[in-house]
């Protein structure tokens, strides 16, 4: 019997730290900074011309808002994607599915993982420090576009990796990131 209180006590003692970090964890730490700016570099590689494409801007976070990429090398442009739909600098919307690719774009960098775990199964690895979350499709017409998405942060979300089945890959890298006054 002393053997069971003395173990019993011992995992009383067991710091909070030391329980695990889960994605609910993942997705309060994510919300503490309801808006963002900061800079990217993208990286899009092209399997079947076996080159890659890169670019370089900034960008604006408004979380459940909005999401601005302003594209500064190699060309200016400027996307900005609403749940509702993703427009250029002119307002122009973007063909018609648009709004599907911002609502997913929106929703990884929220880190939205109930309204993602309906369309990926989610694995997330790490701790709270240094998180990676591999979301991998469920559906089948998915999976014919996207082969995995991983993401990878601290305190926000610092590289995006997405992979498509032909051999295809967009990779992400933000920095320089800094809270905005939501005023």
């Amino acid at each position: 019997m002393p053997f069971r209180r003395w173990w019993i006590t011992l995992l009383l003692l067991v710091p909070l730290s030391a329980q695990a970090f889960d994605l609910d964890d993942l997705q309060r730490r994510l919300a503490a900074t309801p808006s963002l700016a900061g800079s990217f570099e993208q990286q899009r590689e092209l399997a079947d011309l076996d080159s890659s494409l890169s670019s370089q801007g900034t960008f604006l976070f408004e979380r459940g808002k909005r999401v601005v990429w302003q594209l500064e090398k190699p060309v200016e442009e400027r996307i900005e994607l609403t749940p509702q739909a993703i427009t250029d600098g002119s307002g122009e919307n973007a063909p018609p599915g648009g709004e599907q690719v911002a609502q997913l774009f929106l929703q990884l960098l929220e880190g939205n993982w109930q309204a993602l775990e309906s369309r990926f199964t989610l694995a997330l690895s790490g701790d709270q420090d240094d998180w990676q979350v591999a979301l991998t499709p469920r559906e089948p017409a998915l999976r014919e576009r996207i082969a995995e998405i991983t993401l990878q942060g601290s305190d926000t979300i610092d590289h995006l990796d997405m992979r498509t089945p032909d051999g295809d890959r967009l990779k992400v890298r933000l920095f320089d990131q800094h809270p905005l006054n939501d005023s």
